[in-house]
Order: C-alpha cells, then sequence, then structure tokens
C-alpha cells in the first residue's frame, strides 16, 4: 500500500468535516460571547481570546477549547485568580483546575472548554506567568504554519496518540499540541518527520530561525521561537522520546493503521498472567492505596513519587526490584516485580577497623546480639547481623509511612500489601497486566 493511501485514508477519518466544525465554531461562538456578557457588567477591561488548536485549526475530535480571559497588566495577580476563577464559573459552571494558575474547565455541547485567565503583555519578555505565553504561540502557528501542513499535524498528533506519546501533562510526558506543529513546520510534512526522527539521539537540538543561548539537559530540544529561552519540549520523557524514534522507524518499514488507531488492548489472563510469573521465578508485589481527589494534572507526578519512595525502601531494605509500574482506577495499584520476596533472615554487618577506638563499643553490642559472634575480615569487625525485616511485605506495611511519598498518599489510606500468590486474583488482573504486558501500541 503506498503511503499517500493509508494516510490519506487516515486524514479522511480524523479531519472535522463541515457539520463538526460547526459545531466547534458555534461552541467557541457560545462561550466566548457568555464570557464578554459577564465582562461588560464587571466594569473590567478584559479581552477574550480563542487560542490553541481549535484557533489554529489543526484540532482532531475532540479538541479542548481554549479560551483565554486577558486581564490589564496592572492587575494583582490574586485578583486575577479570583475574578477569572468568579467569570469562569459563572459561564460555565464547571470544575477548578490548576496549572501555573487556577482556571475553569466545563462541558459545552459536549465538548470540553477551558477558561483560563492570563495577562494580555505586549511581548513575552514582560511575561508574568507561563499561559501568558499561549497567545504568542497561536499567533505563530497560525501566521507560518501553511494550509497543506494543518492536516500534516493532524496526522502526527494522531500518530503520536496511536502510540501513546501524544500530550505534555504528567500522565504521558509526551509531545504537546504546539511541539507537533513546530515539529511540521521545521520538516515540512508528517513523513519526513518520522524520517528525522529516525536519526535522533539523546539531546537532539532543533530550531526554526534562531537557536536559543540557554543549554537543557533534555531528550529534546525546541527552541521556543516566541522565547528563545525556553524548550518547548522540556516535558518529553526519554522514554517517549525514545518510543517515537522506534515507531517511526517502523512505521516507515511497514505502513500500518495500528499505529494511529492501536487495536484495544485487553488485560491478559489470570491463567497467563501465573505461567508468565512461575517462568520468570520472581516474586510479584501489589501496594495498593486509596486514590486521593485530586485532577489529574497533580494526581500522576504524586504517583510517580510515591513509587519511587517504595523502590526506595525495598531497596534499603536489600530487596532486588527488578521492575515496576503503577496502574490508577478507582484506586492506586502499585505492582513490583522483585527478584524475591523473602530474603534470609541473616545478614552480615560490617564495623569499624579493630584499631579504631570506639570498636569496642561495636564488640559490646554484638557480643551477643548477633546470630554470629563478631569477627575479623580484612581488619574490620563483622558479624553476623538478624534482618530486621527479612519479608518484603512485613517491610512496607510497618516501615512505609517513613517513605518520601506523594503528598496525597502520605496517609496511606486504604493501604494493602499483597505478595506471592496472594497477588493472583481478579482484582490485580490489570495492575499485573500493566507490569508483564510489553507489547507496543502497535503491536496489540
Amino acid at each position: 500500500m503506498c503511503h499517500m493511501s493509508i494516510e490519506q485514508e487516515i486524514l479522511d477519518r480524523i479531519k472535522p468535516d463541515n457539520s463538526y466544525r460547526t459545531l466547534v465554531d458555534e461552541t467557541v461562538f457560545q462561550v466566548m460571547e457568555a464570557v464578554r456578557r459577564e465582562i461588560e457588567g464587571s466594569g473590567l477591561e478584559i479581552e477574550v481570546l480563542l487560542v490553541g488548536s481549535v484557533a489554529k485549526d489543526t484540532y482532531i475530535p475532540a479538541p479542548d477549547i481554549d479560551i483565554f480571559m486577558m486581564f490589564p497588566e496592572t492587575t494583582p495577580r490574586k485578583e486575577l485568580e479570583r475574578r477569572g476563577l468568579e467569570l469562569g464559573r459563572k459561564v460555565l459552571g464547571g470544575e477548578e483546575r490548576y496549572a501555573e494558575h487556577p482556571y475553569i474547565r466545563g462541558l459545552v455541547n459536549g465538548l470540553g472548554v477551558d477558561l483560563v485567565p492570563c495577562y494580555a503583555i505586549a511581548d513575552t519578555s514582560r511575561m508574568r506567568s507561563a499561559v501568558d505565553r499561549t497567545p504568542f504561540h497561536t499567533e505563530f502557528v497560525k501566521s507560518h504554519l501553511s494550509e497543506g501542513q494543518k492536516d500534516q499535524v493532524r496526522l502526527l498528533k494522531r500518530f503520536m496518540k496511536g502510540i501513546g506519546v501524544y500530550g505534555a501533562e504528567a500522565r504521558v510526558e509526551g509531545f504537546s499540541g504546539y511541539l507537533t506543529e513546530l515539529l511540521v513546520l521545521r520538516y515540512g510534512d508528517f513523513r519526513s518527520v518520522l524520517e528525522a526522527a529516525t536519526q535522533w539521539s539523546y539531546a537532539t537540538t532543533l530550531y526554526l530561525e534562531q537557536r536559543g543561548e540557554t543549554d537543557f539537559d533534555s531528550p529534546l530540544v525546541f527552541y521556543d521561537p516566541v522565547d528563545l529561552d525556553r524548550n518547548v519540549a522540556s516535558a518529553l520523557s526519554t522514554d517517549c522520546f525514545a518510543l517515537f524514534i522506534q515507531a517511526s522507524r517502523e512505521y516507515l518499514e511497514r505502513e500500518r493503521e495500528e499505529f494511529f488507531f492501536p487495536r484495544t488492548r485487553e488485560p491478559l489472563s489470570m491463567p497467563e498472567i501465573r505461567r508468565m510469573m512461575e517462568e520468570r521465578g520472581t516474586s510479584p508485589v501489589i501496594v495498593r492505596m486509596a486514590r486521593p481527589g485530586l485532577t489529574d494534572d497533580n494526581l500522576f507526578p504524586q504517583v510517580k513519587k510515591t513509587l519511587e519512595g517504595i523502590l526506595s525502601l525495598l531497596r534499603g531494605g536489600d530487596f532486588e526490584v527488578l521492575d515496576s509500574t503503577w496502574y490508577v482506577d478507582d484506586d492506586t495499584a502499585f505492582a513490583l516485580e522483585l527478584k524475591a520476596h523473602r530474603l534470609p533472615v541473616a545478614m552480615m554487618h560490617a564495623g569499624p577497623p579493630v584499631w579504631i577506638e570506639h570498636s569496642e563499643r561495636f564488640l559490646e553490642k554484638w557480643r551477643t546480639g548477633g546470630l554470629s559472634r563478631p569477627f575479623i575480615r580484612n581488619g574490620r569487625w563483622m558479624v553476623m547481623a538478624r534482618r530486621e525485616h527479612p519479608d518484603a511485605k512485613e517491610l512496607l506495611s510497618s516501615d512505609l509511612d517513613q517513605s518520601s511519598l506523594g503528598s496525597g498518599f502520605r496517609k496511606m489510606e486504604g493501604l494493602s500489601v499483597q505478595e506471592g500468590i496472594e497477588v493472583f486474583t481478579e482484582s490485580n488482573r490489570r495492575a499485573l497486566s500493566a507490569l508483564l504486558d510489553k507489547r507496543k501500541n502497535w503491536e496489540v
């Protein structure tokens, strides 16, 4: 199949048709008019501006409609936040979300709408928060991206969504919409971006008209054409960067629809999970906690921090963790694969060299307290000591509260720890599948 046809086919599926465009345009008009009406009565000079992929016409269904309420620069930050939220609530009802400062998210005609307060600034040197940059991004893309390239951005976004690397939010740590637009501007079209990506390596550095001065330690650096001190790819994780390179290679070798629209990944069956674990001879451990009532943007960094805390506790207790992941649903499950969940009771404990003054104290302490008498090896006192927690479950249950966990998990509400054969229950099936199913989206 020639690449024109598969890419054209995908484009026909994802490009908004006239009726969808009408729905989006009418929703934008309806919300912007409602905001303007609220502003009229407030005596505030606030400009209302559509930004993001809908403004740039690079969206694929279902887009988030981003509308900015631009306050005069003289407005104090607290007032901007208070009044911005007030306006947002009156227009959308919705719920409060938090990026660098709070905004309101709601649903209108089945489409997600974000109403975001920001400052109306003349140029990016006067920026007071990260969102103040967004109108400049919108303007830049609108004035540089050709009609034909808009569809190329759509293809790139759908490809990235399909392989699981689209979105700069904490859950994904992937490519932002603005970054996809800049990549198409840099390389010309969808296919050229993929061809270029096959040649990328860690710290690949890109720019459009001008390279910035600042150095960044990132897998990918793309200097923001509207603010050269910023790396547009700063949210991109090394794994998403690597996955995009690999997907680009494989797609160019053999184009398939599954890169854009992968098949649904079903969890592995329990017999399959048991068989895999038995074949490996490793020990599964599942730690569960209640899901804190946080928005995704705040939740996922805390999930990752909590997993780190769990891993460092286990490693500090001499347990070897081979693999780990998390799965968030009604609660939060951390799935771990250990070399063994039980260690010997005995552990070698090193003391000071014999000739050091306080070596006597070591002898006093361990003369009777160990599993052996103290002995000398390479000039140091050694003793076979009793391990406090030879069992992983026991260690996690008793000491997890001393680990560095994400703030939403510090109370450890709903904590349960299972290990070995205890984990093979239907309720753990998805978490264990997340740990064991290493197929890439397009291989499912």
